[in-house]
C-alpha cells in the first residue's frame, strides 16, 4: 500500500507541477493584439517613456523613403539604342526602295515592333520627303528622351509621354509614326547603386529621433470592449499591468506547497482510508483531485471565472460514490490545491471548501434526481455568500460586483450539479461502486430476480424483507450504508430459487424434504444456494458489491445440524465439507447482514415452534405470564458467530455489535410478539420437527 500511495502522490504532484509550469511559462501574455479587452486598463501613474513601436515605425518609414535610393548612369544605353533605331530605319529604307521581294508588311514588323498594320501601310505610302521627316523625328525623340535619367520603374511612363514630346509642326499621322518607331527603343539608362542606397537608408533611419509618449495617471490605456492594438500592449507591459513577471523562486515555492499538501493527503489516506487505498477507488480519488487541480490552474487565472469554476462537483462525486466524511476531507485538500495554483490562496480555498461541503451534505445519499438540483442550489448559495463576505471585507462590494457574483455563483452551482449528475453513474460503473439511485432501482419489486422470489419462493422473500429491516436499522445505527444493506439483503438468498422447496420457509405445510435425505446431501443443498446466488446475480448484472454480500452472507459458518447428524451416523466426516466456502464478511454491511440473517432465521423458527416465549407463573400476581427468549437467542447467535471468527475481517467493533444486538431485539419483539390464542385456533407450527428448526437456522 505504501508503494501505491507513493505513486499516487507523485502523479498528483507531477500533474500539478506540469500545469503550473505550462501556465507559468506563458502567463506574461494575457492580452494579444486583435483581442477584445475584457476590462478597461488605466495607467497607475504619470510616465513619459520612449515608444519603441512608434520609433521603429518612423525609422522604417525613413529607411524605405524612395528619396534614399542612389542611382548611377549607364552611358552605353543611349548610343546603343539610337544605333539600333538607325539600323531599323535603314532596313525600312531598303523595303521602301523595293530591293527586298518578300512580303513588305512582314519585313517592316520585324524591324519596327511598335507599328500596327495600318501604320506599316501608311509608312510604305509616304513620299520621300514625308518619310525623311518621320525618320528624323523618331531619332530626335529617342535622343531627347535619353537626355534624362530613366529608371526601370520610369520606362512605361516615359513611353506613354512621348506623343507630347513630338514636333507639333508635323501632321498627326507623321507624329504617330515617329513615336511608334522610337517607343520600343526606350530603356532604363540608370541602375540602383545597392551599396550607396543601403548606406543612405541606414543614415536616414539613424537620424530619426526617438518618439516620446506621455501617459497621465488614471488615463485609460485600453477601454473595455475595444480591440487591443500593439500600442496598447506596449503601454500595458511598460506599466506592468499584464501578468507580473514570474521567477523560478516563485515556481519552486508553488511546487513545494503542492508537495506538502499532497504529502498530507497521502498520510491521511494511508492512516484513515486504507480500504480506499486497497481498491480501485484510489484511482477515482486521483481522478477527482487531478482534474480540478489541472483545470483550475488554467481557469482560475481569469478573475471573471474565479467563482464559476465547479470544483464542488469533484467532492460531490466522492460523497455519492465513497463517503461524505471522506469527501469533506479530500475537499479540503482540493481547496488548498486550487488556492495554491490560483494565487488567491486563502480566498479560493475557503470558498471552494465551503461550497463543496454544502453540496456534498445535500447529495451524499441522493435517492431522487431532484436532490441534484438542491445540491446545485446549495453550492451556488454558499459560493455567493462566502465570496460576498470576502468582497465586503475588502471594501469593494457594490451592486455591480454583487450582481456579477450572483451570476458566477449560479453558474457554479448549475455546473457542479450537472457534472455530478452526468458522471456519477459512469464513474460508479467504472470503479465498481453502486450508487443510491442504482440501489433504489434494484430494490423495485418488479426487478426480475425479486419478482421470481415473490412467485417461486415467497417464504424466502418474506424472510428477506424482515432481514432487510434489521440490517437497514443496524447499519444506520453504526454508521454504515442503510440503503445498501437493505437492498443487498433483498438479493442475498436468490440462490434458493434453484431449489426453493428445499428451504423450510418455502415448504408451507408440506413435510420437510430433508427428513428423507442423508445429512451430507442436505448440507450440500443448503451450501449450494450461495454459489447459485452468485452465478444468478452475475448473470443478471447485479452490481459487484451486492454479489460480494451474497457470497459473504454466511461467511464460513458450519451447517451444524446436518454436520452433527452425519457425525452421529458414524460417517467419516470432514468439518470443512459442512462449512460455507466464504469468504467471511469484508465490510461492515456484510457483517451486519450475516448476523441479521442468522438471527431472524433462528427467531422465526423458534416462534413457529412455539418456544420463543416461556410460560412461567408469577407468584406475586398469581397468574401465568410469557417471558420472551429473544435476548437469549439473539445473544447466543451473535456470540456464536463471533466465537467462530466470522466477523474477524470486517470493521465492526464490540460496541457496534452490542448496538446491533439491541436494534435486532427491538425490531424482532415487534415482529414476533405474543398473540392472543383463541380456542378454535389451531397451531400447525407446533408440529415442526427438530430438523425444521435446524434447517431454518442453517439458511
Amino acid at each position: 500500500m505504501t508503494l501505491i500511495l507513493a505513486v499516487f502522490g507523485m502523479v498528483i504532484v507531477a500533474l500539478g507541477t506540469a500545469s503550473v509550469y505550462v501556465t507559468w511559462a506563458t502567463d506574461s501574455v494575457v492580452l494579444q493584439e486583435g483581442e477584445i479587452a475584457d476590462r478597461s486598463y488605466r495607467a497607475p501613474r504619470t510616465e513619459t517613456f520612449i515608444s519603441e513601436l512608434r520609433t521603429e515605425e518612423r525609422r522604417e518609414e525613413a529607411y524605405n523613403d524612395s528619396r534614399n535610393i542612389v542611382l548611377r548612369d549607364d552611358p552605353s544605353v543611349a548610343p546603343d539604342q539610337i544605333s539600333d533605331l538607325n539600323s531599323a530605319l535603314e532596313g525600312i529604307d531598303e523595303i521602301r526602295a523595293g530591293e527586298i521581294d518578300d512580303d513588305e508588311i512582314e519585313q517592316i514588323h520585324s524591324l519596327a515592333e511598335g507599328l500596327s498594320d495600318s501604320q506599316a501601310d501608311s509608312l510604305l505610302e509616304l513620299n520621300e520627303v514625308a518619310w525623311e521627316r518621320v525618320r528624323t523625328e523618331a531619332v530626335r525623340l529617342l535622343d531627347e528622351v535619353f537626355e534624362e535619367e530613366i529608371s526601370a520603374e520610369d520606362v512605361a511612363g516615359v513611353r506613354d509621354a512621348m506623343p507630347q514630346r513630338s514636333d507639333p509642326q508635323m501632321s498627326a499621322s507623321e507624329r504617330n509614326l515617329a513615336v511608334a518607331l522610337a517607343r520600343p527603343y526606350v530603356r532604363a539608362n540608370v541602375e540602383v547603386d545597392e551599396e550607396a542606397t543601403i548606406e543612405a537608408r541606414e543614415e536616414a533611419a539613424a537620424d530619426v529621433e526617438p518618439v516620446m509618449m506621455t501617459v497621465q495617471a488614471g488615463q485609460i490605456i485600453v477601454r473595455e470592449g475595444d480591440p487591443v492594438t500593439r500600442y496598447h500592449i506596449e503601454q500595458l507591459e511598460y506599466f506592468g499591468l499584464l501578468s507580473p513577471e514570474q521567477t523560478w523562486d516563485q515556481f519552486a515555492g508553488v511546487v513545494g506547497l503542492l508537495s506538502l499538501v499532497t504529502l498530507a493527503m497521502v498520510l491521511y489516506l494511508g492512516k484513515f482510508a486504507p480500504d480506499v487505498c486497497r481498491s480501485r477507488q484510489l484511482l477515482l480519488v486521483a481522478l477527482v483531485v487531478a482534474v480540478p487541480l489541472v483545470a483550475g490552474r488554467f481557469v482560475l487565472v481569469n478573475e471573471d471565472l474565479l467563482y464559476m469554476f465547479p470544483a464542488a462537483a469533484a467532492i460531490m462525486l466522492l460523497a455519492i460514490l465513497i463517503d461524505f466524511h471522506f469527501a469533506v476531507v479530500v475537499g479540503g485538500f482540493v481547496g488548498l490545491y486550487l488556492g495554491i495554483v490560483s494565487g488567491s490562496m486563502f480566498e479560493i480555498a475557503f470558498v471552494t471548501i465551503l461550497a463543496a461541503v454544502a453540496g456534498a451534505a445535500v447529495i451524499w445519499r441522493a435517492e431522487r434526481t431532484v436532490t441534484f438540483l438542491f445540491a446545485g442550489l446549495s453550492v451556488g448559495a454558499t459560493t455567493f455568500v462566502a465570496a460576498s463576505l470576502f468582497h465586503l471585507m475588502e471594501g469593494n462590494l457594490d451592486m455591480p460586483n454583487a450582481g456579477s457574483l450572483l451570476v458566477s455563483s449560479a453558474v457554479n452551482g448549475a455546473l457542479s450539479a450537472s457534472l455530478t449528475f452526468l458522471f456519477f453513474s459512469l464513474l460508479g460503473t467504472m470503479f465498481g461502486i453502486t450508487t443510491h439511485l442504482q440501489l433504489l432501482e434494484l430494490a423495485h419489486p418488479n426487478q426480475p430476480l425479486l419478482y421470481r422470489l415473490t412467485r417461486e419462493a415467497p417464504g424466502t422473500y418474506h424472510h428477506s424483507i424482515v432481514v432487510s429491516n434489521l440490517a437497514e436499522s443496524a447499519a444506520e445505527r453504526v454508521g454504515g450504508d442503510p440503503l445498501f444493506a437493505r437492498v443487498a439483503v433483498m438479493y442475498h438468498d436468490i440462490g434458493k430459487l434453484m431449489r426453493p422447496t428445499f428451504f423450510i420457509e418455502n415448504q408451507a405445510n408440506r413435510s420437510n424434504i430433508h427428513d428423507s435425505l442423508d445429512p451430507r446431501s442436505s448440507a450440500q443443498i443448503i451450501l449450494d444456494h450461495v454459489a447459485d446466488g452468485v452465478r444468478m446475480a452475475r448473470k443478471a448484472r447485479v452490481p459487484k458489491p451486492i454479489v460480494d454480500v451474497i457470497e459473504q452472507h454466511h461467511g464460513t459458518t458450519l451447517v451444524k445440524y446436518f454436520y452433527n447428524q452425519a457425525v452421529k451416523s458414524g460417517e467419516d466426516v470432514e468439518e470443512a465439507d459442512f462449512r460455507y466456502e466464504g469468504p467471511k464478511p469484508q465490510t461492515k454491511e456484510a457483517g451486519i447482514i450475516l448476523l441479521a440473517d442468522s438471527v431472524e432465521a433462528a427467531v422465526r423458527s423458534m416462534s413457529q415452534s412455539g418456544s420463543l416465549y416461556e410460560e412461567t407463573v408469577d407468584e406475586a400476581a398469581g397468574e401465568t405470564v410469557k417471558r420472551s427468549q429473544l435476548d437469549r437467542i439473539v445473544d447466543g447467535i451473535i456470540r456464536d458467530r463471533i466465537d467462530d471468527g466470522q466477523l474477524d475481517e470486517c470493521d465492526l467493533t464490540i460496541k457496534q455489535i452490542e448496538d446491533i444486538k439491541g436494534i435486532f431485539i427491538s425490531i424482532l419483539e415487534g415482529v414476533y410478539h405474543p398473540r392472543i390464542e383463541y380456542p378454535e385456533s389451531t397451531r400447525t407450527a407446533r408440529g415442526q420437527t427438530a430438523s425444521d428448526v435446524a434447517t431454518a437456522e442453517s439458511n
